[in-house]
């Protein structure tokens, strides 16, 4: 489930042993609750949600209230941290409860009040100063090295989420940062091991990740999205949100030439007040976008550069989002970054119909394959809380062992 500022969408997939992941159900509903990924009308989003959950169930046929629900939101920030761990089991074989261990030590322990973990993952795994990204679970070392990207969010805006979910009984299995689930979608292998620039134009942010070493590496989120052009259109031209909207659907362009003679054309635009339609030069359209269009871009070139990792990606920029589909954004953006810049399509999902073959889907559908791919290793608290006390335990007795046979007293 992608909780949007302009829509609340549910999918709903199934995993045939032949077919793969497979698109069962889709329902997208407009909504007024969110904004910038954030509940504003709880009410309203639970009924929103309600309504979306319940219409793609309707067309599955199938029957869960496990979700896996992506989110966004201008608090998101993201840290890389490392930390390592000496193995100290029987012949010096990594466990899983040393993964565990040095997983947990990586969590960042001072978040500011009012802040938690929203997601985590494992950028790189280092056994006795040797990389990779495979799990080195059952080999031999003696320290056992790990980096983590961990995405921080608002603990309270994350509790209304889940208030909202649990209103209409459906249980939260993992929350997902957005580009997360839009890289499951539209990036390869190659792509997130080259290195690549997602960005992922919504209504109320504009999310930008780097991808490198298979991995997202770095995130970063902009408080700027396609709603801010509706309402640049609303009161610069002084008409209705509708009207904005078909403005920037039929004649939009994120930027013009100065020397265009497309800028003395007329256009149709119905203000407040008329009950017929006037004229304007386009030219009165494109200066209200271009300005924001400028902004937009400083911001992403401005946090693309504080990530430090330019110089260490081979690859362009891929595009996801509704926002995205502003005409000319793609030429400007490659103009401005100097780098080829294209469109995500989902793939990677059967059954999937042409109009969700589209970026404005590539979060969502995201969502499914993610659910798809690492559905299987929820842990509840109790078990979680299990392998702690066990691990403790099991350190306990090895070290005592390890004094009795080495002639101490134990």
């Amino acid at each position: 489930m992608d909780i949007g500022s302009t829509k609340i969408t549910s999918v709903v997939g199934e995993v045939h042993p032949s077919r793969g992941l497979i698109l069962r159900g889709l329902s997208s509903v407009p909504t007024e609750a969110v904004i910038r990924g954030a509940i504003r009308d709880l009410n309203q989003a639970t009924y929103d949600i309600d309504k979306s959950y319940s219409g793609a169930m309707y067309s599955s046929g199938l029957a869960t209230n496990e979700v896996f629900v992506g989110i966004t939101g201008k608090d998101l920030y993201s840290v890389s941290r490392r930390a390592s761990v000496s193995i100290a089991n029987e012949n010096d074989e990594v466990l899983d409860r040393d993964l565990d261990k040095v997983m947990r030590l990586t969590m960042p322990t001072d978040l500011a009040e009012g802040q938690r973990i929203v997601h985590s993952m494992v950028r790189e795994y280092s056994l006795d100063g040797v990389s990779t990204m495979r799990s080195p679970v059952g080999m031999i070392g003696n320290e056992l090295e790990v980096e983590s990207h961990i995405v921080i969010g608002s603990s309270n805006q994350i509790a209304n989420i889940e208030r909202a979910l649990n209103r209409v009984d459906l249980e939260v299995n993992s929350f997902v940062f957005n580009l997360i689930a839009a890289g499951e979608a539209v990036l390869s292998a190659e792509d997130k091991t080259a290195g690549c620039i997602l960005i992922d134009f919504g209504g109320g942010t504009t999310n930008v990740g780097i991808y490198n070493g298979g991995t997202l590496s770095y995130s970063h989120c902009i408080g700027i999205g396609g709603n801010n052009y509706d309402n640049d259109l609303k009161h610069g031209l002084g008409i209705s949100f509708d009207e904005a909207l078909r403005i920037k659907k039929s004649y939009g362009r994120a930027w013009v030439d100065e020397d265009s003679d497309e800028l003395e054309d007329f256009i149709d635009v119905k203000f407040f007040g008329r009950p017929d339609y006037d004229k304007i030069k386009r030219r009165k359209l494109y200066e209200i976008l271009q300005p924001r269009t400028d902004e937009l871009v400083e911001q992403i070139i401005t946090a693309l550069r504080e990530s430090g990792q330019l110089e260490r990606i081979s690859g362009g920029v891929v595009m996801v989002g509704g926002g995205c589909l502003l005409r000319d954004l793609r030429k400007y953006l490659q103009k401005h970054l100097q780098r080829q810049v294209r469109v995500g399509i989902p793939t990677g999902i059967a059954n999937l119909l042409d109009e969700y073959r589209s970026p404005s889907y590539a979060a969502t559908l995201g969502l499914l394959l993610y659910g798809a791919r690492y559905g299987g290793q929820k842990k509840t608290r109790d078990e979680s809380l299990f392998n702690e006390v066990l691990s403790v335990f099991t350190d306990m007795v090895q070290g005592l062992m390890k004094r009795v046979k080495g002639g101490g007293r134990p």
